[in-house]
């Protein structure tokens, strides 16, 4: 997070900043944070592991700096995969008894996306798939249908996730708004566009599941009921009648994100549109422009998901970064082959070629060795010292510290630490400047990690450095 550019939104800030803004939504200091929102209004969104500022205010029951942090905007549905979106910050506020701050959210929610508590029932007859539970709780409820759950999902959007086309009609007739937002930024039909897939709702994934196989039908439902027909969602569905049409209307819109942070280029790339990318790239479409979950750009890695070799090239030709990521999701040589097998190979190839590299977390011991002998650039990547530290082995953490004195330093809790239980390669580390009881950035300390897991060594061995006893013998 040091120095001028920091990305994990979508948003390029100073990471020094970012910083500040944490401490100071961690502390409750609210000058600080108001000056620091006035010289950038957009740290009120900045990221960290799926956290905003407002996380950290609410954990500590800062209710004044909540209220500021709301109104300015913090937007909690920004949190990637929505992992910590305002569901669990509602929770967290009631469990800790915050009742003021709870309130603060449950009207933040209903104003931004018409949150009911009540909305549970009209969710569950929707998965339930009984059109006649659903016909009773609208007929007991009718004031659910225009309202929302916690992730600002609408009785659209569980249509669309649970794939009933029977529902769309019935509840845009019963008044349920055709283009509701929800907490992530999609639409009813941005939703379909995108596969009609939610992170949260997996039932209906699996091929065999009973219901609508292609989501392309309810994109065509929905836009027949009166959806916005916007630039993503043409551009998932290869249209480029429709692409043009708007393009030529407003020619910026191949530049930006649409409202779920996600570029046209990204949509058209991971259908396999050649013709749409080639276009929207002319338009000035920037490949590597920060995109949801993807601060190097998502188009290459959504060609590669596809095995869109063609795409891909063209993508490579005008810039496209050859190692980009997605967040949890592999990178662009990788995620081709976890798809398609060998018939990603000469897609692998040509990204090879674009100076693509093996990621550490697809590396095997072997492989991490050579790549610290050889200092390749896969040692620059966030998680090589996590990867190296889960393989417990001698020989590649000795090559490690030789290389960066500095690499203990950097470990954190969560670089797979707790999974190094050999005594003699705990005390190496803690020869060269472990401090288990450094606190992480959310005040968790290796120590305690450890003393979670039954016999583990590691509290063990601090203690006896702290009364100066020997430590165990190196085993020959």
């Amino acid at each position: 997070m040091q120095g001028t550019r920091y990305v994990y939104g979508v948003e390029p800030l100073a990471g020094d900043d970012v910083w500040a803004m944490f401490e100071a939504a961690t502390e409750g200091d609210e000058a600080a944070a108001r000056r620091l929102l006035q010289h950038d209004p957009r740290l009120v969104n900045a990221q960290c592991w799926y956290q905003l500022p407002l996380h950290r205010a609410v954990a500590g029951g800062h209710v004044g700096l909540v209220a500021l942090l709301l109104e300015q905007g913090a937007d909690p549905g920004q949190s990637r995969y929505t992992f910590h979106s305002w569901d669990k910050l509602l929770t967290t506020a009631r469990a800790d008894g915050q009742r003021e701050i709870e309130s603060l959210l449950v009207r933040a929610m209903e104003r931004r996306f018409q949150y009911s508590p009540h909305f549970e029932r009209l969710r569950q007859a929707i998965i339930a798939r009984n059109p006649l539970q659903v016909e009773a709780v609208v007929r007991d409820h009718p004031e659910l249908v225009r309202t929302s759950d916690a992730l600002g999902n609408s009785a659209l959007h569980w249509s669309v996730i649970t794939r009933q086309l029977s529902l769309l009609r019935r509840f845009v007739e019963w008044g349920t708004p055709i283009d509701p937002l929800r907490a992530d930024g999609h639409t009813p039909v941005l939703l379909a566009a995108s596969g009609a897939t939610d992170y949260w709702y997996r039932e209906t994934r699996s091929p065999a599941h009973p219901s609508l196989r292609n989501p392309a039908v309810l994109v065509g439902s929905l836009l027949t009921l009166g959806a916005e027909y916007t630039l993503s969602v043409a551009a998932a569905m290869g249209d480029l009648e429709r692409v043009e049409q708007l393009l030529g209307h407003d020619p910026g819109l191949a530049t930006q994100l649409d409202s779920a942070r996600v570029s046209p280029l990204s949509r058209a790339a991971k259908g396999g549109y050649l013709h749409i990318v080639r276009l929207l790239l002319d338009r000035g479409a920037d490949p590597n422009r920060p995109e949801e979950c993807a601060p190097e750009g998502r188009a290459l890695f959504e060609a590669c998901c596809g095995n869109h070799r063609e795409v891909a090239e063209l993508l490579l030709q005008r810039g496209a970064n050859p190692n980009a990521e997605v967040d949890s999701c592999e990178c662009c040589l990788t995620i081709a082959a976890v798809y398609h097998g060998d018939r990603a190979q000469p897609l692998q190839q040509l990204l090879r070629d674009y100076g693509a590299w093996l990621p550490p977390y697809r590396m095997d011991a072997p492989q991490l060795k050579h790549a610290l002998r050889e200092q390749t650039p896969a040692v620059g990547h966030a998680e090589f010292l996590r990867c190296v530290i889960q393989h417990c082995d001698a020989e590649l953490l000795t090559l490690l510290l030789e290389s960066d004195p500095t690499a203990v330093s950097r470990l954190e809790v969560g670089d797979e630490l707790t999974l190094l239980q050999d005594p003699v390669l705990l005390e190496q580390l803690l020869d060269r400047g472990l401090d288990p009881t450094r606190p992480d950035w959310l005040g968790h300390t290796l120590l305690d990690a450890c003393r979670e897991q039954p016999g583990h060594p590691l509290p063990g061995l601090f203690e006896n450095r702290r009364r100066g006893a020997p430590p165990p013998a190196t085993p020959r």
